[in-house]
């Protein structure tokens, strides 16, 4: 009887130990999920992979010359409702064998604060970015906000490309992006060229703002009318809000 009791105990310590091991194991091999998207926000390729995404402030390659705060990945980030609003527009210019590139989707608010703190420091004109204002009067002149709509999640900076290679464009200001249509200007061009109904332009980049213009109103968003490329959902899931997790790869 009592080596039965004590090789029931002996089972019993094995098969504890057994398991404790198999919990240390199951930890190591589970995936972890880190920082997980508010809700209600998604990444715009699980919802449209399709979309061609040229995230500028995660790198070098904007007015800045250098990546802004809380840019970890050159990922787009939208709430659900402007990504699958963005994905109607995508299939609707599909078709005539072209695609949208985003330039920037939500932006931190810290990147925001990053871009204000920036202007303070001065500087003379860039003639790539803003060739006839002074770094310390972009605020002032509209070009950078103090608070922006891309923070609220559903504020989109983007233009149309043609799906095949095409001769590069290299405008006089702003982006230089080897695929875009003609639009007059690059993405930020921080200068009146830039305004959506800027007048005069030539024929074909007043053709593609309006093409761009009138393909997004169809899909429920907004024009900034200082920049022909920034656009808002006009029934945003959060209009008052601003968030500020750091833009992230999955």
């Amino acid at each position: 009887m009592r080596q039965a009791i004590q090789k029931i105990a002996f089972l019993s310590l094995m098969f504890g130990a057994f398991l404790a091991a198999l919990a240390v194991l199951t930890a190591v091999s589970l995936p972890v999920h880190a920082d997980p998207l508010p809700a209600g926000f998604v990444r715009l390729a699980d919802v449209d992979p399709t979309i061609r995404q040229d995230i500028r402030y995660a790198g070098l390659e904007n007015f800045l010359h250098r990546k802004a705060d809380g840019y970890d990945a050159p990922v787009c980030i939208l709430t659900a409702q402007a990504a699958k609003a963005l994905s109607s527009v995508q299939k609707a210019i599909a078709e005539k064998g072209l695609t949208l590139v985003v330039f920037d989707c939500y932006r931190p608010a810290r990147a925001v604060a990053d871009m204000g703190k920036w202007t303070k420091e001065g500087g003379p004109p860039d003639p790539q970015w803003y060739p006839t204002v002074q770094r310390g009067d972009l605020v002032a002149e509209g070009y950078i906000g103090e608070l922006s709509s891309h923070s609220r999640g559903s504020t989109v900076d983007l233009a149309i490309a043609t799906l095949e290679a095409a001769s590069p464009v290299h405008p006089a200001c702003g982006a230089p992006d080897g695929v875009m249509l003609d639009f007059g200007t690059g993405f930020d061009c921080f200068d009146p060229m830039s305004e959506t109904a800027h007048h005069p332009l030539p024929a074909e980049a007043t053709a593609n703002r309006k093409m761009l213009l009138a393909a997004m109103r169809a899909a429920g968003f907004r024009n900034y009318a200082r920049e022909w490329w920034h656009f808002t959902l006009a029934k945003e899931p959060f209009p008052k809000q601003r968030f500020d997790f750091p833009v992230t790869a999955p």
